[in-house]
C-alpha cells in the first residue's frame, strides 16, 4: 500500500473527493486533516470578524455553527 499527501484547492477538492468516491473502497482509504492555522493568523481572523461585527458583516449564530459542523 502507498501513502500519499496531498494539499488541493478549495475550489476543486469536492470534485476530487467525488473522483475517490468512485474507487472500490476496498482498495483505497482516505483520511482527513484538518488544516491548521498559527496563532498569529488566528489572532488576524478573530480580529478580523469583531471589527465585521459592527459592519453587519458577521455571521449569524446559526449560520457560523453550520459552517464549523459542515467543514
Amino acid at each position: 500500500m502507498h501513502i500519499l499527501q496531498l494539499k488541493i484547492d478549495d475550489s476543486i477538492f469536492d470534485k476530487f473527493m467525488g473522483l475517490l468516491d468512485i474507487l472500490p473502497k476496498e482498495k483505497i482509504s482516505v483520511t482527513k486533516e484538518l488544516n491548521s492555522v498559527s496563532c498569529e493568523a488566528a489572532q488576524v481572523k478573530v480580529q478580523n470578524a469583531i471589527n465585521n461585527i459592527s459592519n453587519d458583516k458577521g455571521l449569524s449564530i446559526d449560520e457560523a455553527f453550520d459552517k464549523v459542523l459542515n467543514s
